[in-house]
């Protein structure tokens, strides 16, 4: 076929009813379904490189531990270094053990705080309701004598007019008509009155409180201290052997680069370990001056602002330092011990925003 003819076929082709409508609604859904296939080709393309460089970065993080596992399993097998370990991971332990009492500890505060200001919130409503259904007894009960009384002169009123007999009392009876017309549109306005006083009264009674939206700033900020407070003891209690700077350090620092003196040093330690972790376990606390510590710190407690409830790092001071246990593990930090800048045991978690 000549190029001529296959032009020529395309034109009439092309050309206004060449195609039944249904042919042409059979090419749009093809185009756009391709239109479709295409996106989603493309959508799944980049799903698979996302995949895959998942895969080369899990790939990449298992290789990088399985190096760390075999340096550990080295430094622990170690007789030299094996004891610094050991060391290391039991301050970690403690770390963790303490981190979750302070949790707890919050956990509860924030509960009872809860309940408590839940609880005043119904009281408070409780007695609003109170006050507000007795002044609507004291309105029904005016409203309601108003209206009987209306309806006592109303009856006398109707005898007065049904014993006024003659022509002569014609203008007697006209006023008192309309006497009684004045004073029962007065008795309807107070009966009706008397009914609305009634359903609003017990819609009143059937409201419910309104529901808790949360703890107030300043029961954020009385948790808050009292967790501070917590903290601090905590690291009071911890620092006869220095123990909670030394666990401190193992949340920055790695096993690798940790020595504890000499092997009776480190058994030393463990020993000191092994009854501070006894000590933080022990579900009976003893909070012995807990509140002597939290009212002293609400005392000196500063904010940012009125809506912040986490007191600034410089108004609650600092610990005094512990000595170290083991010479030569002494701190670099000199200015003692503040436990929201140093967030000691993951404290800022546990604090109410």
């Amino acid at each position: 076929m000549e190029f001529s003819d296959r032009l020529s076929n395309l034109r009439q082709f092309l050309a206004p009813g060449a195609r039944q409508p249904a042919d042409d609604e059979r090419l749009l859904q093809l185009y756009w379904n391709r239109a479709e296939l295409k996106k989603e080709l493309s959508r799944l393309q980049d799903e698979r490189h996302k995949l895959f460089e998942q895969l080369r970065n899990h790939e990449a993080t298992l290789l990088r531990h399985n190096e760390q596992l075999l340096q550990l399993e080295e430094f622990l097998g170690n007789p030299e270094t094996g004891a610094h370990a050991l060391v290391y991971f039991q301050l970690r332990s403690l770390w963790r053990a303490t981190s979750a009492k302070v949790a707890r500890f919050a956990q509860q505060l924030q509960q009872q705080q809860a309940d408590r200001e839940q609880r005043r919130l119904q009281l408070e409503f409780d007695r609003t309701r109170r006050q507000q259904l007795a002044d609507f007894d004291q309105r029904i009960a005016t409203v309601r004598a108003h209206a009987d009384t209306l309806e006592a002169q109303l009856k006398l009123q109707e005898s007065e007019l049904a014993a006024m007999r003659g022509f002569w009392n014609y203008s007697r009876r006209r006023r008192l008509a309309e006497e009684i017309a004045s004073d029962r549109e007065q008795w309807d306005l107070a009966v009706t009155e008397v009914t609305d006083l009634s359903d609003d009264r017990a819609a009143l009674e059937q409201k419910q409180a309104p529901p808790f939206t949360g703890i107030s700033i300043d029961g954020r900020r009385i948790v808050n201290t009292a967790v501070i407070a917590y903290a601090q003891q905590l690291v009071v209690q911890l620092s006869s052997g220095g123990l909670a700077v030394l666990a401190k350090e193992t949340m920055t620092k790695r096993v690798f680069d940790m020595k504890y003196g000499s092997r009776d040093e480190c058994s030393r330690l463990m020993l000191l370990l092994r009854e501070a972790l006894a000590e933080v376990k022990n579900e009976q606390d003893d909070l012995a001056g807990l509140k002597e510590r939290t009212d002293a710190l609400r005392a000196v407690a500063t904010y940012r602002s009125d809506a912040d409830t986490i007191p600034l790092t410089d108004s609650i001071g600092t610990l005094p330092l512990p000595s170290a246990p083991v010479s030569g593990l002494e701190t670099g930090n000199k200015s003692g011990v503040n436990v929201l800048v140093d967030d000691y045991w993951d404290l800022y978690q546990a604090l109410l925003q």
